[in-house]
């Protein structure tokens, strides 16, 4: 009986281990392509895509010689994509945590259809809605500013949908706890998404 739990063990050792040796090259592979691509020039990726041959006459530092030295904005790219990245980040979250919590923790007049709505927004994948906020953006002066990219999501479906998700699983008594010392909804969602979270 022990030798054939052994023998149990060891098959499901061995199973797993080529599972996760699969899945280590699954994602690696990516990386390593990426990695390749940057010692190719231009015109090749353009020509031949991403690919994992080695052409070591045409491999050579020029892309990161450019990138440190060359005539271009890369350090504003950079900041451009982390200040976006965080701006839109947290002004999503609060947001959405707001709107969450309303629908979570009132009850008022058409709360019902307008969760609705917002789970009917879900279903609309982004590029049919793409172009049309290209030019609400547009006629509101707004292109080429930050705004333009962080105003169309600022109060996104899917995140108000996790908040309501997670703020009807708090116990009221916790919400009626939280507005005795504190009389403003703000300060109380905030106090419940803290404590829980």
């Amino acid at each position: 009986m022990g030798e054939k739990r052994k023998k149990k063990d060891r098959l499901c050792t061995v199973l797993m281990l080529i599972f996760f040796s699969i899945l280590a090259i699954l994602i690696i592979l990516p990386i390593y392509t990426i990695f390749l691509a940057s010692f190719k020039p231009g015109g090749d990726l353009l020509q031949y895509g991403l690919n994992l041959g080695i052409d070591w006459k045409r491999m050579s530092l020029d892309n990161y010689v450019l990138l440190f030295t060359g005539q271009h904005n890369y350090w504003r790219w950079f900041f451009n994509s982390i200040f976006l990245t965080v701006i839109t980040v947290v002004a999503t979250l609060l947001v959405s945590a707001f709107v969450g919590y309303g629908f979570a923790a009132y009850e008022f007049k058409g709360k019902n259809a307008m969760f609705v709505v917002v789970l009917l927004i879900l279903s609309v994948p982004l590029e049919v809605i793409m172009l049309p906020l290209y030019k609400q953006m547009t006629n509101w002066g707004l292109m080429d500013s930050y705004v333009a990219v962080v105003l169309p999501f600022l109060a996104h479906a899917s995140t108000i949908f996790f908040f309501r998700q997670y703020l009807l699983g708090t116990p009221k008594s916790l919400i009626e706890a939280g507005r005795m010392p504190f009389e403003q909804s703000k300060h109380l969602s905030a106090r419940i998404l803290q404590e829980n979270g």
